[in-house]
């Protein structure tokens, strides 16, 4: 049996080491604190990179404003929209960057900042450290040594990059454009369909077959056989009987273009990466031709269709825009673009509409695809006569990104997606998830992008306009000299120094 004054001892032993034991254990965890605020945080909240102060000015080659509404405002704030949500997100992105991390942002713009780089990284200049502009004047420069491959310096995987952009516009395991948070010219020309909510909501065949068409769109079944079926129910001819006028009532609004994103809401690009680093081309493919032949029956329907061609092109986008806000369709496919413009019309009693993704092929389909308009959707590029700004750079491109989507005081992102596109524009949680299926699921087809053979950009629209369904025979014309391009651009890609 222990005694008395062994148990007195050890508790006094304990008494006088606890202290001690305490003071340690306060002392790794004040080490550990220190140890983990030094280094860069894995939370995905938290600015992933290092703080460095560089004192310098990266000017960016961007698109005019003339040109896009965004291309400058994206970048810089303008003191003439003093009070724009947008802007305003914009200036305070700015600040943060600037007096957090050294970095001032100038921009210069023209019309097209793809062609004007040109003759900046021939002639050896570092004029400009970022240069932006749409994807068909960008991409093919890349063969050119014009730009820097970015995968082992930006943090491609973070949430703000667009990853389907990154694996849409490789060609190799390299990566030299890139698009995401930082940008609103890609969001912004970005296709989706426009609805008539009255229109549908209204009609006994539409919604008492279909019921609710957002329930509809979540329940995988929007296809282009269900667009097409419900583009008829509601399309009526002019008082004259006369179908392919401003007076008649169509179930679907569009332009020629639109012919080739409808096709590729089934996953269909032109061209395709294969397993071993090669392209394939695939506008003739069962899977694309399938497709193509419903969209051709619907687009050339002009019984349930009305494009933009019907008027001509001087004055056919503002009949179709206006026959839209006039409730005089159903569904317009369009640009994202399209919702601010309608937005600003000034119009009466105009259209009360929703937003809906890019019908699928049919219901097997597991996503939704939406595909962008290439002669406006913008990538970012640095051009290879970086050399001194390089890391300033990259850091502001990871900046970009992550402070226009996470500030406290209100983010650019959320400047532009929540308030003008959602709550001023679309007025309800369902149209707000609409968006997100439309911006989650962006397509680029690198073979219209590319174009190879001067004739894969438009080959759907061409075929459709023709009113005879000629895709196989179309394209076997142009296929030998799309191949010779596209092997010669594969070619180009291993020659790249960059």
């Amino acid at each position: 049996m222990l005694s008395k004054k062994f148990i007195l001892f050890v508790l006094a032993l304990l008494i006088l080491i606890t202290p001690a034991f305490t003071s340690c254990k306060e002392t790794i965890e004040e080490e550990s604190s220190v140890q983990t605020n030094s280094d860069v945080s894995s939370d995905e909240n938290v600015f992933p990179l290092e703080v460095k102060k560089f004192d310098t000015t990266i000017t960016i080659l961007c698109v005019e404003t003339g040109r896009h509404i965004y291309g400058e405002l994206q970048f810089v704030p303008n003191e003439e929209k003093e009070g724009n949500v947008i802007n305003d997100a914009v200036k305070t992105r700015n600040d943060k960057i600037e007096q957090e991390y050294g970095i001032k942002i100038e921009v210069v713009a023209t019309k097209y900042p793809g062609d004007d780089i040109k003759n900046s990284i021939s002639s050896g200049l570092d004029n400009y450290q970022i240069v932006n502009d749409a994807v068909y004047k960008m991409l093919p420069n890349a063969t050119s040594n014009y730009y820097k491959s970015l995968e082992s310096d930006l943090k491609l995987n973070s949430p703000w990059w667009d990853q389907n952009a990154i694996d849409n516009l490789s060609i190799t395991d390299k990566t030299y454009f890139v698009a995401g948070d930082a940008l609103i010219t890609d969001d912004d020309n970005t296709y989706l369909i426009l609805y008539n909510k009255t229109m549908y909501n209204e009609n006994g065949e539409l919604f008492g077959k279909h019921g609710d068409i957002y329930d509809f769109v979540r329940n995988g079944k929007w296809t282009i056989d269900s667009m097409y079926e419900m583009a008829k129910v509601v399309s009526k001819p002019d008082e004259n009987g006369l179908w392919s006028t401003e007076g008649g009532t169509y179930g679907l609004l569009g332009e020629a273009y639109g012919t080739g994103i409808l096709v590729s809401g089934a996953g269909i690009t032109s061209a395709e990466k294969t397993s071993d680093g090669g392209m394939q081309l695939m506008v003739d493919s069962e899977k694309s031709v399938n497709s193509f032949n419903k969209v051709f029956s619907m687009m050339t329907d002009t019984s349930a269709t009305i494009r933009v061609d019907h008027f001509g092109y001087d004055v056919g986008w503002g009949k179709i825009s206006n026959m839209f806000i006039g409730n005089k369709g159903l569904f317009y496919c369009a640009t994202t673009s399209s919702i601010t413009s309608i937005l600003n019309n000034d119009t009466e009693d105009k259209v009360t509409y929703g937003v809906l993704p890019i019908p699928k092929y049919d219901e097997a389909q597991e996503k939704y695809y939406n595909g962008i308009n290439v002669y406006q959707s913008t990538v970012m590029a640095v051009p290879t006569t970086n050399i001194e700004n390089y890391e300033a750079t990259i850091y502001l491109m990871e900046a970009l990104g992550f402070y226009s989507k996470n500030m406290s005081s209100g983010s650019v992102t959320e400047a532009y997606y929540d308030t003008t596109l959602k709550l001023q524009a679309v007025d309800s949680q369902d149209d707000e998830d609409m968006l997100d299926i439309v911006f989650n699921n962006r397509l680029y087809d690198i073979g219209a992008i590319y174009d190879w053979g001067g004739k894969l950009l438009g080959i759907y629209s061409a075929v459709m306009r023709s009113n005879s369904n000629t895709l196989i025979s179309s394209f076997e014309a142009i296929k030998d000299g799309a191949e010779a391009a596209m092997e010669q651009t594969l070619e180009d890609y291993k020659n790249i120094q960059t």
